[in-house]
C-alpha cells in the first residue's frame, strides 16, 4: 500500500507523519480530536509537561477503547444469544410442521404426486 508523508499539527506543533493514501483526513481529524484532548487535559489538570499530557490522553483513549470493546462485547454475545434463539423457534416451527429435516428439501430434490422424482 501506497503511503504519504502529510503535515499535521499538534499542540500548535507541527508533525510529518507518513500515512496510507485515502487516510489523510483521517489522520488529519484524528491530530485535531488529539490536539482537543490535550487542551482539555493541560486546562483541567494544570499540567504543563507536553509528555505528561501525552500519557494522560493516551491512558483516557486506551481507557475509552477497553470501554468500546467491552460493549461490543456484550451486544456480540447478546445478538448470538437473540439468533441461537431464533434458530430453535424457527428449528421447532419446522418440527411442529413436518418439514425438519426432510432429505427432500434440504437436497433440493423434487418429486412428482407419485413420489417419483423426475
Amino acid at each position: 500500500m501506497s503511503t504519504e508523508a502529510v503535515e499535521i499539527v499538534v499542540l500548535g506543533r507541527p508533525y510529518k507523519v507518513s500515512c496510507p493514501l485515502g487516510q489523510q483526513d483521517a489522520l488529519r481529524q484524528a491530530a485535531d480530536q488529539l490536539s482537543s484532548k490535550l487542551v482539555e487535559l493541560r486546562q483541567r489538570s494544570k499540567v504543563s509537561s507536553n509528555e505528561q499530557l501525552a500519557i494522560m490522553a493516551a491512558l483516557n483513549f486506551c481507557h475509552e477503547l477497553c470501554l468500546e470493546k467491552e460493549k461490543n462485547h456484550q451486544y456480540s454475545e447478546t445478538m448470538d444469544k437473540r439468533i441461537k434463539m431464533l434458530q430453535r423457534t424457527i428449528e421447532a416451527a419446522l418440527i411442529e410442521h413436518g418439514h425438519y429435516g426432510d432429505s427432500s428439501e434440504q437436497s433440493g430434490v423434487v418429486s412428482n404426486e407419485e413420489g417419483e422424482q423426475p
